[in-house]
């Protein structure tokens, strides 16, 4: 089984911009987030996992026990999120009053590669990260 704990560099996005579109996010918020340049952390701390996606904009931190709901909060308002692992992959799914997200974190022994997928109108993208 792959390792999921380390630090991973985003390398590049597809379609990005057009999944942010389909969760509402504004224009100008959006903009900046397209072009900044995430470093997401995996670490777990005895039971609990910790997912950390740092940019120069914000930080974005789930800490969760896999199958449990956790709460969080979105630009929108709050979401509940439940995590669960299959081979290597964490699941995410992100419900809010306002969409659905679907997120595959499928992990290598050397990258990243994260399929985020609005549920409603199906949009879907990929971002790429390298193994720091």
């Amino acid at each position: 089984m792959v390792k999921f704990e380390g630090k991973y560099e985003h390398v590049k996005s597809e379609n990005f911009d057009e999944f942010l579109k389909s969760i509402g996010v504004p224009l100008i918020p959006r903009k900046m987030v397209t072009s900044s340049n995430p470093v997401v952390e995996v670490s777990k701390e005895g039971d609990v996992w910790v997912i950390r996606m740092s940019t120069l904009i914000r930080t974005i931190e789930y800490k969760f026990t896999p199958g449990e709901p956790i709460q969080t909060e979105t630009m929108g308002g709050m979401a509940q999120n439940v995590f669960t692992f299959e081979d290597n992959v964490i699941k995410h799914t992100q419900k809010s009053d306002t969409y659905t997200t679907e997120v595959l974190r499928e992990f290598s022994d050397d990258s990243l590669v994260m399929t985020l997928k609005h549920v409603e109108s199906g949009t879907t993208c990929h971002r790429y990260f390298k193994r720091a």
